[in-house]
């Protein structure tokens, strides 16, 4: 199964380099691992070195030695066939993606339309009927993460 971990957002150097920015929480971007884009077809890299950078990653692959070799590729999303593995109350965030979110007495508040990463946490940003909330991904305010998204709906959340 493949898993979306990143995006070649740029080149960098003349040397075949790449800037990417990483889409996953789980360190994916390690020498010697695996990934590949569907440029139509697959096409496999082997991580040479990696470096981080204000702008993201600066990533070499195996046998790249030109920036010729990757221009091409700009633009083009990552994966990686290997499933990480979730410790527990951990979540992919396509799994938390269009689900509907809860109150803890059934009413339904909307449904999670992105994840966003803040240095304080997680926030659900989610579509109501008429706006849009941010709820704290903590377990203060989530209760719990199945089918549906069950939260605990304090004075001024949302």
């Amino acid at each position: 199964m493949k898993y979306e971990i990143g995006m070649i957002s740029n080149t960098h150097g003349v040397k075949g380099e790449v800037v990417i920015k990483s889409t996953t929480d789980f360190d994916r971007f390690i020498k010697g691992k695996s990934i590949y884009i569907l440029n139509p077809d697959k096409k496999e890299f082997i991580i040479k070195s990696v470096k981080a950078m204000n702008k993201g990653l600066v990533v070499s692959f195996e046998g790249i030695t030109n920036i010729n070799e990757v221009i091409s590729y700009k633009g083009q999303v990552l994966y990686s066939d290997e499933k990480p593995i979730l410790e527990e109350d951990e979540y992919h965030y396509r799994d938390l993606l269009n689900k509907e979110v809860y109150n803890e007495k059934g009413i339904l508040i909307g449904t999670v339309i992105e994840v966003l990463e803040m240095p304080q946490g997680h926030l659900l940003r989610v579509k109501m009927s008429d706006k849009t909330g941010l709820i704290p991904f903590r377990k203060e305010f989530v209760l719990s993460v199945e089918d549906v998204i069950t939260i605990r709906e304090i004075e001024g959340l949302l």
